[in-house]
């Protein structure tokens, strides 16, 4: 019997942080960092418990609305530009998730400047606070050079802070930043290679059961992470879902069975946070260095469910969606008889979805073709025949739900009248 998972939500979070930082060196552990030194600031005000909870969240998780590896690396580099986008989108993406409720707030105003002309107007002090705290450890965290000891470079950072004292930053944060600014410790914990670690030593985390329900939100925001940020792929995953959790039910899965691995399906993509724009959005055959590219996306997707805890179930039916069943897959090369059951589902799946669904630069595959090609990859090693012929036997109930599934998701994702991508209407 599969239970509900038990997990630390603060390894849930962390692990999410550092998906999202695999995008490049100059990101590296940027939102885990950002996380340890406003928990610092938090820790001095003495807050309470929860208030630390809610801003560990938020620290650890502010750049999740950056959609693409590009914007991430312009803003690690200090161009600025669309700010007040993708908090907008990363404060919509956490209010999906009911412990995210207050981490939400912080994430829409942690660029805000201390001083602004609305005086946050409408803004609990308690989320004006805990979003500058935010701010001023983003831009402390940013300021830090990679390519050089952190120690020698503590007098510039405090200067460039106490020049944005009361303008950028509340005057009592940068008190409290002072505090421990002239202690080394704090700067070497900030720049570990373990300071989710660190992290983790600092506070009580309360230890959260997630009902199937919560489960659900979960994998809805990261399946959301991955497909917003391409029209080529932005209904993917929700038709994986549905195809995988319908050919569960041929197979007579439990109810609770047939939920979880609709749930892998939604994350089965997760890795490609590490993935460039450039190259998922690329119309024409990629090269063999950008396949490269795209062949480590399941193995990070494997890591980073790994890492999260209580997904155990879950992690090999997401992860070994590109394993065959000849063990000439990616990335791990397993073979047949060392894939479960659900793992051996999310292969056909994914390759049913990849050739029927509709992508901007072509139309699905038609229906003798997609069976064609289904018992091809069968009878070559690459997918299991007993699944292949159960969907090609119930073809027309799979196809007509991942059909309806995605139809309804991709209706969300539009386009304004002027090119730019409207992907907020997705979170209505």
């Amino acid at each position: 019997m599969i239970r509900d998972p038990v997990v630390l939500l603060q390894n849930l979070v962390l692990s999410l942080s550092d998906a999202l930082d695999l995008v490049h060196l100059v990101a590296v552990d940027h939102q885990q960092r950002v996380a340890y030194i406003a928990l610092r600031l938090g820790l001095y005000g003495g807050g309470a418990s929860e208030e630390q909870s809610d801003l560990l969240y938020a620290a650890a998780l502010h750049d999740i609305g950056i959609l693409s590896v590009e914007e991430k690396i312009d803003l690690m580099r200090g161009e600025l530009e669309g700010l007040d986008r993708h908090v907008r989108l990363g404060a919509d993406l956490l209010s999906r998730f009911d412990p995210f409720r207050t981490a939400s707030g912080i994430v829409r105003y942690h660029h805000k400047p201390w001083n602004a002309k609305d005086r946050w107007e409408g803004v609990p002090e308690r989320v004006r606070l805990s979003a500058n705290a935010v701010n001023l450890a983003d831009t402390v965290e940013r300021s830090i050079r990679r390519d050089a000891g952190v120690l020698g470079q503590v007098p510039r950072i405090v200067a460039a802070v106490d020049r944005l004292e009361g303008t950028q930053f509340s005057p009592d944060l940068v008190a409290a930043f002072h505090g421990f600014a002239g202690v080394e410790s704090f700067w070497l914990d900030a720049v570990s290679p373990r300071v989710d670690a660190v992290i983790a030593g600092m506070v009580d985390w309360p230890r959260v059961t997630l009902p199937m329900d919560s489960l659900e939100q979960v994998g809805r925001i990261l399946s959301r992470i991955v497909d917003f940020r391409s029209s080529y792929t932005a209904a993917h995953s929700n038709g994986v879902a549905v195809a995988a959790s319908l050919l569960a039910r041929c197979l007579c899965f439990e109810e609770r069975e047939c939920r979880l691995i609709r749930i892998a399906g939604l994350v089965h993509d997760l890795g490609k946070v590490a993935v460039p724009n450039a190259i998922l959005e690329k119309p024409t055959r990629l090269s063999s260095l950008e396949f490269d590219v795209i062949r480590g996306h399941a193995y990070h997707t494997c890591r980073i469910l790994s890492n999260m805890g209580g997904f155990e179930e879950i992690t090999p039916w997401a992860s070994f969606h590109h394993e065959r069943m000849d063990g000439d897959g990616y990335p791990f090369h397993h073979r047949g008889e060392t894939l479960s059951l659900g793992s051996r589902i999310m292969a056909v799946a994914d390759v049913f979805t990849a050739l029927t669904e509709n992508r901007p630069y072509r139309e699905g595959v038609g229906r003798e073709k997609t069976i064609g090609l289904l018992r091809e990859f069968a009878a070559n090693g690459a997918l299991d025949p007993r699944l292949v012929t159960m969907l090609i036997d119930a073809y027309d109930v799979v196809d007509r739900g991942r059909s309806e599934a995605q139809d309804a998701y991709a209706a969300e994702f539009s386009r304004r009248g002027d090119g730019t991508d409207e992907r907020l209407s997705l979170l209505s």
